[in-house]
């Protein structure tokens, strides 16, 4: 709904090659379809929700940009959600939980202590 309108206009923003013309993000051996809700690491389907996907498809689609909790609150809950901004935190750690069984070297959502979280890339690999 409203949420999913947001990051689209956000992304229609983002002049990337990635996403023009269809929302589809792919980096290395991460590929998201936000259409269709499927992330994939290495051809290999990622069980996740709405949300965490939400949350990567956001950190991915702005490589090496950091995000605070606030931006993420406010992006994918909305301005008016009153609830704990902790609630990033644990998104966040389920979805790590859930990609650590795949190798992805080049790429990983980074926690910058005391600011927010950044989806970092290894350009050298």
């Amino acid at each position: 709904g409203e949420v999913m309108a947001r990051i689209r206009a956000i992304l229609r923003r983002m002049d990337t090659q990635e996403n023009k013309s269809r929302n589809i993000f792919t980096y290395d051996n991460l590929k998201i379809d936000l259409d269709s809700f499927i992330v994939e690491v290495d051809g290999e389907p990622v069980s996740l929700t709405k949300k965490e996907i939400e949350i990567l498809w956001t950190l991915a689609s702005s490589k090496n940009k950091l995000f605070t909790r606030e931006n993420l609150l406010n992006s994918l809950w909305g301005y008016d959600y009153f609830g704990d901004s902790r609630t990033v935190d644990s998104h966040i750690k389920r979805l790590r939980a859930k990609l650590e069984g795949y190798q992805h070297p080049a790429w990983e959502i980074k926690t910058v202590w005391g600011m927010g979280y950044k989806f970092e890339v290894n350009d050298e690999l």
